[in-house]
């Protein structure tokens, strides 16, 4: 089923808005997911609710207004808050780093805009994101761990979360994993999030330096350890930090052991490992996580409980809020007849060294998101890595994969010469998108009898 029409022939949109402690970012979605314009803006910390919830207003009403609409022509609005909320009464009970706890925010933001607004936890909605979209999009049963500043999980099972008695279910970040051990923000001790956060990480680091111990952090941040991005943690790896590594295995083999801790737990189709530092480090930690989990001596009686990578990235939050919007108006995404796709274009193969893209002709390689935006292929980085432009590596499907295909075709050229090497292989597997590697007029013609969500990358010259 393709994009479904609301009143007045427009297409139905929605907004995802995730509120962090540190920005808010408003997404204007597609009902197919499709990601159509974001907005961030800061979080006042130290605000008041007004203040907060006018920062929220200013997002969702920027990201709007940049595509010539207004927020009362949306469909519905999906509304991720960190901390504990009753969706049902779409009301705040407590969240940290921000002035929110008590506010009854849904009623709020309706009686401002008057559209229908659904409210969830963050982490829970980035799971329902990856079931929808993501890397569980086939699982009956997916726990999401996302890996940040904080650790936050989500079950989903059949298309429902798994909300619990107090709704704090999948708290996993406050599982107990050392007795006695560091501790945690919220009042325990040695929970997962006290030992392998980033704000762990973060907190083992500067107290290694304060005993003597020597990084590369202290040059790259010019000796403030206050804050330390993901990013950077992998350029000190990168750069053979011992120190940094060390701290970075012992986080990881802690989060591997919750992995094996939810799969003797729940017993999931899939795990999904997300977050910022899980992305920015995904290559350091999976080997490591697979490994714990693949040496569990309990079997079961069939395959499952997969490790697998977010697809989905920062967007997996704010389109499982989407999701949860659409459910609020009876238009679940899970439901087979509310089901949509991108309109994706018609290709055809014209010639050696040129493909048609709708009515458009192209001489380049190229590439079409999961979105239907056509985007020229980066050959000149691709050849400096790798001495030809013959080879696909797991840094450009980064960006060929945006948005979490199902399916990836690969057009390898007349003469079929391009290939994925096996770290672009492991990527794709990693995030359970599969792929068919085909002569370019082969791969057109897949792609375009294709109906599943989609990506392709044609090579199309020399």
């Amino acid at each position: 089923m393709t994009e479904t029409n609301g009143k007045n022939g427009r297409k139905r949109l929605y907004l995802g808005v995730d509120i962090g402690g540190t920005k808010v970012q408003a997404s204007l979605v597609e009902e197919s997911g499709g990601i159509l314009g974001r907005q961030r803006c800061a979080t006042p910390r130290d605000g008041s609710p007004d203040d907060v919830l006018d920062a929220i207003e200013r997002a969702m009403t920027d990201v709007v207004e940049k595509k010539g609409l207004t927020i009362d022509s949306l469909a519905a609005i999906g509304i991720a808050v960190p901390g504990v909320v009753d969706p049902d009464t779409a009301r705040v009970i407590v969240t940290p780093n921000m002035n929110l706890s008590g506010v009854e925010i849904g009623a709020h933001l309706e009686a401002r805009f008057g559209v229908p607004i659904a409210v969830g936890n963050d982490c829970n909605l980035g799971a329902l994101g990856e079931k929808w979209l993501g890397s569980a999009r086939d699982a009956e049963s997916a726990m999401a761990i996302l890996v940040g500043t904080g650790i936050g999980g989500g079950f989903v099972q059949k298309g429902k979360l798994w909300r619990g008695a107090r709704e704090s279910a999948s708290e996993i970040g406050h599982i107990v994993m050392q007795i006695d051990g560091p501790m945690c923000g919220c009042g325990n001790r040695g929970c997962l999030e006290a030992l392998a956060s980033r704000s762990a990480i973060e907190r083992d680091i500067r107290e290694a330096v304060a005993a003597g111990k020597s990084t590369v952090l202290t040059a790259l941040l010019d000796g403030d350890l206050s804050v330390i991005r993901s990013g950077m943690l992998r350029r000190a790896m990168a750069a053979g930090d011992e120190l940094v590594t060390k701290i970075m295995h012992r986080a990881t083999e802690v989060i591997g052991y919750a992995c094996l801790t939810v799969r003797h737990l729940l017993d999931p189709d899939v795990i999904v490992l997300g977050g910022g530092v899980v992305e920015g480090n995904s290559r350091f930690m999976m080997p490591i996580v697979e490994s714990i989990v693949a040496s569990d001596q309990l079997p079961g009686a069939r395959e499952g409980g997969r490790v697998l990578l977010s697809a989905l990235g920062d967007d997996a939050v704010v389109l499982g809020a989407v999701a949860l919007a659409r459910r609020r108006i009876d238009r679940s995404p899970f439901k087979r007849r509310f089901c949509t796709h991108p309109k994706y274009p018609q290709l055809a193969w014209v010639g050696f060294g040129e493909v048609a893209i709708g009515k458009k002709a192209y001489t380049c390689d190229v590439f079409i998101t999961v979105g239907g935006k056509v985007k020229k292929r980066d050959k000149t980085s691709v050849k400096q890595f790798y001495g030809t432009s013959h080879t696909v590596g797991p840094a450009e499907l980064e960006s060929v994969c945006k948005g979490g295909p199902a399916m990836l075709f690969v057009g390898a050229g007349a003469e079929g010469r391009v290939e994925l090497n096996e770290e672009a292989r492991e990527f794709l597997v990693q995030r359970s998108i599969c792929h068919k590697v085909l002569p370019t007029p082969d791969a057109i013609e897949a792609y375009n009898g294709s109906d599943q969500r989609k990506a392709i990358l044609l090579h199309v010259t020399c």
